[in-house]
């Protein structure tokens, strides 16, 4: 018997075209300058599409920062509240690069519906904003789905800090998820299921959950695809989603990310794709 496992990350059906790792915006906090895992101003569409007219556009782009710009933030009187923007300019003339600097005053104007006693609140945002420092702990190359060893959850409504929680991540070495093919191929339990003799059996998983010694706990299966029957299940508790999940607990130990709180693992979605079939 040939039995082929190929696992990779989770794909979307459309490519967005910012599907690279992106630099954050920065935010001063208790005196430190730590690096925003996001961009506030881009969440509101109309401020967005504003920001983007005012800006020249002669402005500095790259794959890691497709606007141009980095705003700085600082929280005062419990508000996020927006300092400046830098961009980058280039100058066919003499080409070379400069820096130019937009304070909160220049940027009044343009943030209008949000000012308050000469401060631009950012009351657009609700929900939580990450900011980090130190090294990388975890790394994807989509946006801002990275983790460095310390951040910070701030909880924000209408631009007012709520609630702010550290967090000091780590990683503990152990079987990478990415590359544990040959033994879920061999634990798999192939003979319960021989109606899928020849097809591809494709789980969509999220949200994999590792005890602080390395076991499998859980995972969420929200989707299996069988193809080319083209069958197709959002039931968490199928055979085969069961089957999968007790191949993932029998293995031992996997690597830990303790992120945020909360072990994990190194990708929040992952397609896992696998078959069997008879050697030519």
């Amino acid at each position: 018997m040939k039995r082929i496992f190929i696992i990779i990350p989770f794909l979307f059906v459309f490519l967005q075209t910012k599907a690279t790792g992106q630099m954050g915006d920065k935010i001063s906090l208790n005196g430190e300058i730590w690096e925003l895992l996001a961009k506030p101003i881009n969440m509101d569409p109309i401020l967005y599409k504003q920001l983007r007219e005012f800006l020249p556009q002669n402005r500095c782009t790259s794959t890691a920062n497709w606007d141009g710009y980095t705003a700085f933030w600082e929280i005062l009187d419990n508000y996020l509240c927006l300092q400046q923007i830098e961009i980058c300019v280039y100058d066919e003339a003499s080409n070379k690069d400069s820096t130019l600097i937009y304070d909160a005053e220049s940027l009044q104007s343009l943030f209008a519906p949000y000012c308050s006693n000469g401060r631009i609140q950012a009351r657009w945002i609700s929900g939580e904003l990450r900011a980090g420092k130190g090294n990388l702990v975890r790394y994807v190359h989509m946006g801002f789905e990275r983790n460095m060893e310390t951040e910070q959850v701030l909880d924000i409504e209408n631009g007012k800090l709520r609630k702010a929680t550290t967090y000091h991540n780590y990683k503990k070495s152990g079987l990478n998820l990415m590359k544990a093919q040959d033994e879920i191929i061999r634990r798999f339990p192939w003979k319960r299921f021989p109606e899928y003799k020849d097809q591809r059996i494709i789980f969509m998983i999220n949200n994999f959950q590792i005890t602080d010694d390395g076991h499998f706990q859980d995972c969420k299966v929200s989707a299996i695809f069988i193809r080319p029957s083209r069958e197709r299940t959002e039931d968490g508790n199928h055979p085969l989603a069961t089957a999968l999940k007790e191949t993932l607990k029998s293995i031992y130990p996997w690597e830990i990310l303790f992120i945020n709180g909360q072990h994990t693992s190194e990708h929040s979605n992952l397609s896992i794709v696998l078959w069997e079939k008879d050697s030519p």
